[in-house]
């Protein structure tokens, strides 16, 4: 089986849609307008990967394979698309040049996969535009792709092998914020960039100068959500269900200072395992604490369970998500149960934009199916590192790990599908969110969260 001349070599393959090791002292750089940072030194020492991108010739050859430990490779290409050399016409690159390898970590099998197939799939679709216009100054832009499952102990071994090879110039993932952050000490010591697009926990870019992430960190997120229910639905008891990780209890905890803070009361609160079945006990509790308004932050499988035994148990109340929510598969698992619910998101397929429609259309015409925020913020974290790549190729300096790095705190303001997007001095950004409702099965819009 091929996707445009990509071979998917494993009978386990992910299923896309397809219809028609030298440790260093981690001190943060100093990046153009961040004057309070102390810059790394210039004779810092890194394993063989931080040796300048080689433009000797080699036949690179392009095959996908995801299963979980097996290597995948994608030749797959944002709203920018990297400028072409003067001597490159608008052609794939030639197999003869020397690829870009970026490697890409996130779950492609169990409860979360959901979320790690939409972001494969805008990797991918991003890629493919890129190479079809002749790649990053000549060079094809090649994804090794990796199942991590949500798991952190094989995020951290997907890290090490990424770390261990000096072809991968920087990394993309993973999806939570557990594996993320068992996956950032071991990127950060190698001096691989980890650009997570979703990972929310504060401390995950705390861990070093090499980590950025794509989405608001839960301590922005928390805040927004809490206004809305408060002032928009005023609520004043509120419920809340997050789920049992390191990611979960920084949503909550986010969530419910801000409630506080805004003079309401969380009346009910309750880590949720992954993979419950049956939440009547809860229930229960929950319905003993008379609160007006529910707040979920799950992944969608738990999340769609839930919405279901909720609403058989008869209890009718407003329920707002995190953002973790906005994913198709919550409307697909739970039906009629998740009619009117509230969910904040980054991004919106009804924005006019050209940006956002022609993501929406060229993502359609690929995948035969609605982009997500998912995907839109994987799209625009793969077109920040092309960006950053492409910067450097054009300016003739050597390409290395630390200067992909180096160029994405220096990125001016990018005008992604998921909003603009500019890192501070600790690899984060800040992005206004909007706010939808399920009405009829679909995700509309309701209005702006900030």
């Amino acid at each position: 089986m091929q996707i445009s001349g990509v071979t998917l070599a494993s009978a386990q393959a992910f299923p896309l849609r397809n219809p028609g090791a030298g440790a260093h002292q981690s001190t943060r750089p100093t990046p153009p307008g961040f004057a309070t940072q102390q810059p790394r030194s210039a004779t810092h020492q890194l394993r063989p990967a931080d040796q300048p991108f080689s433009r000797a010739t080699h036949r690179g050859r392009l095959f996908f394979r995801l299963a979980t430990s097996v290597l995948g490779l994608i030749a797959a290409g944002a709203p920018y698309l990297p400028s072409l050399s003067s001597t490159t016409s608008a052609a794939t690159p030639s197999a003869s040049i020397e690829p870009i390898r970026i490697g890409f970590f996130a779950p492609l099998s169990g409860d979360n996969a959901e979320y790690g197939r939409h972001f494969l799939q805008a990797i991918t679709l991003y890629t493919e535009k890129v190479n079809a216009a002749g790649g990053l100054h000549g060079h094809p832009l090649q994804i090794d792709a990796q199942d991590d499952r949500a798991n952190p102990r094989e995020a951290a071994n997907i890290a090490q092998r990424f770390a261990s090879d000096r072809s991968i110039l920087a990394t993309i993932g993973s999806f939570s914020s557990t594996a993320s952050l068992a996956a950032a000490p071991i990127l950060e010591r190698a001096g691989v960039v980890q650009l997570s697009p979703s990972s929310s926990h504060p401390d995950f870019t705390r861990l070093g100068t090499y980590l950025f992430r794509n989405v608001n960190m839960q301590t922005i997120e928390g805040p927004l959500d809490a206004r809305f229910a408060i002032d928009e639905l005023k609520a004043r008891r509120i419920a809340v269900l997050f789920r049992q990780d390191d990611w979960g209890l920084t949503a909550s905890d986010a969530f419910t200072k801000a409630v506080e803070a805004q003079g309401a009361k969380v009346v009910f609160s309750e880590a949720v395992v992954q993979g419950t079945r049956d939440f009547r006990p809860l229930l229960t509790k929950l319905r003993a604490q008379s609160p007006d308004l529910i707040y979920v932050a799950l992944f969608y499988a738990d999340a769609a369970v839930f919405a279901q035994q909720l609403r058989q148990a008869g209890i009718n109340l407003p329920v707002v998500t995190n953002s973790s929510l906005n994913n198709p598969q919550l409307i697909e698992l739970a039906g009629a149960a998740v009619e009117g619910w509230y969910v904040p998101t980054n991004y919106f397929p009804g924005d006019p934009s050209p940006v956002v429609q022609n993501f929406l259309r060229e993502y359609r015409q690929r995948w035969n199916e609605e982009p997500d925020q998912f995907a839109a913020i994987a799209y625009d974290s793969i077109g920040v590192i092309a960006h950053a790549i492409d910067t450097i190729l054009a300016s003739g300096k050597p390409l290395t790990r630390q200067a992909i790095r180096d160029e994405l705190y220096a990125l001016p303001p990018y005008r992604g599908v998921s909003g603009l997007i500019k890192f501070n001095a600790e690899g984060d950004v800040e992005k206004p969110m909007t706010w939808l409702v399920i009405r009829n099965g679909k995700f509309q819009l309701f209005g702006k969260a900030s």
